[in-house]
């Protein structure tokens, strides 16, 4: 008697080849998306790829992860779960149940299988109240989505606004004004509600007057834009007192700022300015495309995580026009002052940006002209032949910017000219330079 052969099961698009293998140490009950351990730096790149997706619901391009990958990596339960989730938005419960089961396999608790897979039905009751223009049920079911998925680390009402916003994009729906649930709505912004900040800024950052001064630099690469564009403005994110906007305003330029801080953005008022309060990036994701002549975050990237940097420059090639500037400024570590001392002055900041890391990031998502810009060195070390060893721990310019443009445009107009001449211009003093100067000297 012949024995039939069980016929194997086909291996599903995405599923991984071996789901054999010695199971792990059972994970607690409350998920956590992030790499527990440093084992791998392929690990860590392949989890957070995943964890982003899934924080802004990009389904297709979890669904799509390899699946004999995932079978490779240190945290492969966490990233099946999330891999399930995302075929649960798709509507493909098979695949949903396979990776459930796979990550469960793979040391997931159920229990935290069961948080994800309910986070996944509050989202599609979000959607559900989307198409509805229902607010409440809006910021209700993404919020108890984010929470079941215990995301601790990243602000709620934030991932609420940017998880709402993807969504809407996808149902070609728009996207009404969000009613969050009691606690995100008394949440306070990182500088907290007693004007600690402001006060901060107001006694180390410099004068409001000082500050208007230094950022005029960028009004040549903008107003030419503004030219170009009538009636188009710029978008000012973590736009703090306002100097900048006050600039554009003087120049009869357009433009709105946006900062979580309520004691700035009174200042602001106070003024005449266009300010809103809320999240920088979720206010950028929801701006139409090619909608702004200019964005810029001054003093802010080193206050944000760098996945959620590149995820802001990915945003503004898109809303920007296509010869729209993208200006970055920062603290300059090349100073070495600033780098081992002056940067840690602010609480609130997170960790310096070298000008090539920062210059990078435009770059790689498709700018095609990049410039940094060193600043507010003291004027008197460019006069110098030769410089001691102060000027070296103190005179390289303190800060930087980077300016990035998709499409670089030229006009014969007096601005469009003033344009040029800034991108041709070389800012500031850099190490090398005081190097290479004090090596001619030497040489003399």
């Amino acid at each position: 008697m012949t024995r039939e052969r069980k016929r194997k099961p086909r291996r599903r698009s995405g599923s991984p080849r071996h789901d054999s293998g010695p199971q792990r140490r059972r994970q607690s009950g409350t998920l956590s998306l992030k790499s527990s351990t440093a084992a791998a730096a392929s690990t860590d790149t392949l989890l957070s790829r995943a964890r982003t997706h899934w924080l802004f619901g990009e389904w297709q391009r979890l669904c799509e992860l390899d699946g004999e990958r995932i079978a490779r990596q240190e945290e492969r339960a966490a990233i099946a779960l999330l891999v399930g989730s995302a075929h649960q938005q798709q509507g493909d419960h098979q695949a949903t149940r396979h990776w459930a089961r796979q990550a469960i396999q793979w040391g997931m608790a159920p229990s935290a299988v069961a948080r994800l897979l309910a986070a996944g039905v509050h989202n599609t009751l979000g959607r559900m109240a989307l198409l509805r223009e229902d607010e409440a049920g809006i910021g209700r079911h993404f919020a108890a989505s984010m929470k079941l998925a215990a995301l601790n680390d990243t602000d709620t009402g934030t991932l609420v606004r940017a998880r709402a916003s993807q969504e809407a994009k996808a149902l070609n729906q728009r996207l009404p004004g969000l009613t969050l649930p009691e606690p995100m709505v008394s949440e306070a912004p990182a500088s907290g509600p007693d004007g600690f900040y402001r006060a901060f800024e107001d006694r180390f950052r410099g004068s409001r007057e000082e500050i208007k001064r230094r950022v005029a630099v960028y009004l040549p690469f903008v107003a030419a834009i503004a030219e170009r564009h009538p009636g188009l403005p710029a978008l000012d994110l973590g736009c703090g007192r306002g100097e900048w906007l006050e600039i554009l305003k003087e120049a009869g330029i357009k433009a709105e700022g946006i900062d979580q801080n309520a004691g700035m953005l009174g200042g602001c008022r106070e003024l005449g300015l266009k300010v809103s309060q809320g999240d920088a990036f979720a206010f950028l994701q929801q701006q139409p495309a090619a909608s702004r002549i200019a964005i810029s975050l001054m003093h802010v990237v080193e206050h944000i995580p760098f996945e959620k940097l590149r995820s802001i420059v990915e945003q503004a090639r898109r809303v920007l026009v296509p010869d729209g500037v993208l200006i970055m400024e920062t603290p300059n570590p090349e100073n070495l002052m600033v780098g081992s001392c002056n940067f840690y002055m602010d609480p609130t900041h997170r960790n310096p940006l070298p000008p090539p890391l920062l210059a990078f990031v435009p770059e790689y998502y498709g700018f095609e002209r990049i410039k940094v810009l060193r600043l507010q060195e003291a004027p008197a070390l460019n006069d110098k032949d030769h410089y001691a060893i102060n000027d070296f721990l103190r005179g390289v310019s303190p800060d930087y910017a980077v300016l990035a443009q998709v499409k670089q445009t030229v006009t014969e107009t007096p601005a469009g000219q003033q344009e040029q001449a800034a991108w041709e211009q070389d800012y500031g003093i850099s190490l090398d330079q005081m190097l290479k100067r004090n090596a001619q000297r030497n040489d003399e």
